[in-house]
């Protein structure tokens, strides 16, 4: 379509903590055992999008969250319009790493970018080491939204999460 708006999405986080699979829960509707890491940057589109009658192409950039991978991942954030910062509610770490993240993220990409905090693994409710609450503070602290998601049981508010994103973005596109 040539009238269809194309928005650069990444995804920040620790290695393990299920970007990869909240996105592919998102854009293929599956989801894996299997735990591969992602090896530098996995890039997905999703297509078919209404949003406000606009048509619109979500390019993920989802980049690996191993270390190593710092210098490629910014290479991938150049020209982003938003992002999920995920943290794992299994693991306190994976929280406090996101200010490291987001500050690697914003560096490149900008700090007027749209960023959703994600808890995952909801699922694993009964091994959660960290209460909402303080993943919500964080997202207030950040000037974001927050969300609990699994990506293994899926449910509605994984497409919220995403839509929710773009609308933001395109709210900000509209400024």
């Amino acid at each position: 379509m040539s009238n269809e708006v194309i928005i650069k999405l990444n995804s920040v986080g620790t290695y393990s903590v299920g970007k990869t699979s909240l996105i592919r829960r998102y854009t293929e509707n599956t989801f894996s055992e299997d735990y591969l890491p992602t090896l530098g940057v996995d890039i997905t589109v999703k297509r078919g999008i209404i949003i406000d009658t606009k048509p619109i192409r979500i390019v993920f950039m989802d980049t690996a969250g191993e270390e190593k991978f710092g210098s490629l991942r910014k290479t991938y954030f150049e020209g982003s319009l938003g992002c999920i910062a995920v943290y794992d509610i299994t693991r306190p770490e994976t929280l406090k790493d996101l200010d490291r993240w987001l500050k690697e993220y914003r560096g490149v990409a900008g700090d007027d970018k749209i960023i959703s905090i994600v808890d995952n693994k909801i699922d694993l409710a009964g091994q959660k080491s960290i209460p909402t609450q303080d993943g919500k503070r964080y997202a207030r602290s950040q000037g974001s939204d927050f969300y609990e998601a699994s990506a293994k049981f899926g449910g509605k508010i994984i497409p919220r999460i995403f839509v929710d994103l773009v609308q933001n973005v395109l709210q900000e596109l509209a400024k």
